[in-house]
């Protein structure tokens, strides 16, 4: 009986993080809409590590691809960094399906951290509303 409560309990943390990542892309295809963006893959990751002092803040580089109707329309390689928020945050809202809340930003997590290495299918690309 412990084992079945056990693994209830995993699945419904399970389902809980399924639904709190709708503001996140990852590197499946897995939208249940027509449009999709998807995260291919980080090029470069030069961010500033947690807990590092740095001369500069650092950028990830990043490639994403839009599919309409699970079929590859566009695959594109952005440098998020400040100066560039705004035009990455355009691309965005103009590709991403329509939302009633209005994007603030995109940025790429996890965020490094000292001695701690990044593997590639952990990156997500979050959007914040």
């Amino acid at each position: 009986m412990k084992k079945i409560a056990a693994l209830g309990f995993l699945f419904a943390l399970l389902m809980g993080c399924a639904s709190a990542s709708k503001n996140e892309i990852n590197q499946q295809l897995d939208s249940q809409s027509g449009k999709e963006v998807v995260l291919v893959r980080v090029l470069n990751d030069s961010r500033c590590p947690e807990g590092v002092q740095c001369v500069w803040a650092g950028e990830v580089t990043i490639e994403v691809a839009v599919y309409e109707n699970k079929k590859l329309s566009e695959q594109t390689q952005f440098t998020l960094n400040a100066q560039s928020a705004d035009e990455v945050k355009a691309w965005f809202e103009q590709h991403l399906p329509p939302s009633k809340e209005k994007l603030k930003a995109v940025s790429v997590a996890p965020y490094p951290k000292e001695g701690v290495t990044i593997q590639p299918e952990e990156y997500k690309i979050v959007l914040k509303y």
